[in-house]
């Protein structure tokens, strides 16, 4: 496979993967909006900007993808405790220490497609002496980063959460 069409595969899933967050946010609450930005950062070259992630960006091994995820209750009622998801896109590792923290905001990840979330993951392997261990995952691991807000959004208000991914 050519080096360009291998980055434009990536790309696309990287495209795919803020399309498809999307519609994984909810919120016990009335109408919750969602916007996503996705921008890159070539590997190769320090002081650069961050650009915009279109659907015919080329990514490279190593380039930095940051998404921005903004949630926005456009409703007129509060919404109560809202948990926004950001999947990792396939070929591509979470960046350790980019996921947003903030007041009243838990941060969780999950190394299993989304089926389930801890602050610190950790799976089961086989030790040295052939029993089984449970060890740290390591980020790379990691599928999905989640937020969930232990307070209210008011009606007509934001909440930005943000995290960065490598490409692999």
């Amino acid at each position: 496979m050519s080096r360009s069409h291998d980055l434009q595969r990536k790309t696309s899933a990287a495209a795919m993967a803020l399309a498809l967050c999307a519609g994984w946010v909810w919120a016990a609450g009335p109408e919750i909006k969602i916007q996503l930005q996705g921008s890159y950062k070539p590997a190769d070259r320090t002081q650069v900007k961050w650009a915009a992630l279109q659907g015919d960006s080329k990514v490279a091994p190593g380039d930095r993808l940051l998404y921005n995820l903004e949630i926005a209750n456009q409703g007129d009622r509060e919404a109560r405790n809202p948990v926004a998801f950001g999947p990792i896109p396939a070929g591509t590792a979470f960046v350790a220490g980019t996921a947003s923290q903030g007041h009243n905001i838990k941060v969780d990840y999950s190394i299993d497609g989304g089926k389930t979330y801890s602050a610190s993951p950790t799976f089961t392997t086989l030790g040295k002496d052939g029993k089984p261990q449970t060890v740290p995952a390591p980020v790379g691991r990691y599928t999905t980063v989640r937020w969930m807000w232990n307070s209210v959004l008011p009606a007509g208000a934001q909440a930005r959460v943000s995290y960065q991914v490598q490409v692999r």
